[in-house]
């Protein structure tokens, strides 16, 4: 179920944008980023990275689209709550939102941010 995560300033979506692109996959970052040609619709894949594996081996955590919706609209893809989904989905889920949340405060311009080094998860 596609749902809203947060509406936010087109300027801010632009910003979460440019930053997963400059730290994409390909750049040695996280992100997989895939735009519809002609639209300003994008759809980031978040990817984890083993703590004690190589650090070019990643594995698909999730994703959150961007303007999908709605322009400003940060969105992802959630279980519908009364489905009784795999307990690892939820987690999956819930560091999507946390990416998401540091995106927002920290990911500008020419930041660099570790997600490895940040706190586990608390649900």
């Amino acid at each position: 179920m596609h749902t809203i995560y947060k509406e936010v300033d087109l300027t801010d979506v632009h910003r979460i944008l440019q930053y997963c692109e400059s730290h994409s996959i390909k750049n040695g970052g996280l992100f997989e980023v895939y735009t519809q040609p002609g639209f300003d619709l994008h759809m980031i894949i978040v990817n984890s990275c083993p703590e004690d594996g190589p650090s070019d081996m990643f594995r698909p955590l999730g994703a959150f689209y961007l303007n999908y919706l709605n322009p400003g609209v940060i969105s992802i893809e959630e279980e519908d709550p009364h489905y009784d989904g795999v307990e690892s989905r939820k987690r999956h889920v819930a560091a999507v939102k946390q990416v998401i949340d540091i995106l927002l405060k920290e990911g500008y311009p020419g930041t660099h941010i570790k997600f490895n080094d940040l706190p586990p998860l608390k649900f």
